[in-house]
């Protein structure tokens, strides 16, 4: 969206409302909890600042924390935030209720788990599979179940740092490479997935840049659709209004994935 015809009345960090009093006989809860959120408005960007909405019923004694990623960036006692623009994309908003006595406490490694979107691929490999090796390419495919694309390397992971070989024969436990040979452990992260199963393939190459077989994986992802793509102003919805016909068109790209 456009910039705010009107600005919201913000203090940078706090709210201007006066706390709400403590209801005699009542005991919410003092750590962070969202039973009493009830809907969040989409993040707006004002100049250098992001505006954050959301509604709520809590009973009185309870203020609010917001946290961009896990670090708490906002407490007050309304339901509008404003908060510096952050500096990169912020890959998830948590917004809650908090114990006025508590609303400077970090309850970031409490905080509810966000979908997993990311594959972790873990395998075993060294000299055994030949003494030149240099390390590993890793493929993946473009979409669920489209079949992997050996085309296209997504990741390199090196055999070894600085050329130190640390596994093989008389190197820690044995057996895992073949008779009387230790085996590395090796492992590579995915960018961010769309939800369904995603297949993957990890193949050696030693220093002359030749391929071995590859290890296949399987990996399922679910999580929620991710938001529209951002257009190169950040923002992630554009509106046109016609004085003509007086209506409003909305226009926004389509979800990664």
């Amino acid at each position: 969206m456009g910039p705010l015809s009107s600005r919201p009345r913000f203090q940078r960090g706090r709210a201007w409302l006066e706390p709400p009093v403590p209801l005699l006989g009542m005991a919410p809860p003092q750590g962070f909890s969202q039973v009493f959120i009830q809907s969040v408005g989409p993040p707006v960007q004002y100049q250098t600042e992001l505006l954050l909405s959301w509604t709520a019923n809590p009973p009185a004694g309870l203020g609010f924390q917001v946290y961009l990623d896990l670090a708490l960036v906002w407490t007050g006692f309304g339901t509008t935030a404003s908060i510096p623009l952050p500096s990169v994309t912020v890959s998830r908003i948590d917004i809650g209720t908090v114990g006025l006595a508590n609303r400077y406490v970090s309850y970031a490694s409490s905080l509810p788990g966000a979908p997993q979107r990311r594959a972790l691929l873990n395998w075993l490999g060294g000299t055994y599979e030949g003494a030149d090796i240099a390390g590993f390419h890793v493929y993946g495919e473009p979409s669920p179940g489209a079949g992997i694309d050996y085309t296209a390397i997504l990741g390199t992971v090196p055999a070894y740092t600085a050329g130190i070989i640390t596994d093989g024969y008389g190197y820690g436990g044995f057996g895992q490479g073949g008779f009387g040979e230790s085996a590395g452990s090796y492992s590579w992260t995915s960018g961010v997935l769309t939800s369904g199963t995603w297949h993957w393939g990890v193949r050696p190459y030693d220093v002359a840049g030749n391929e071995g077989t590859a290890q296949t994986a399987a990996v399922a992802i679910t999580a929620p659709p991710l938001e529209p793509a951002a257009f190169a102003d950040r923002e992630r919805l554009h509106y046109t209004y016609s004085h003509a016909t007086f209506k409003a068109t909305l226009n926004w790209n389509a979800s990664p994935g």
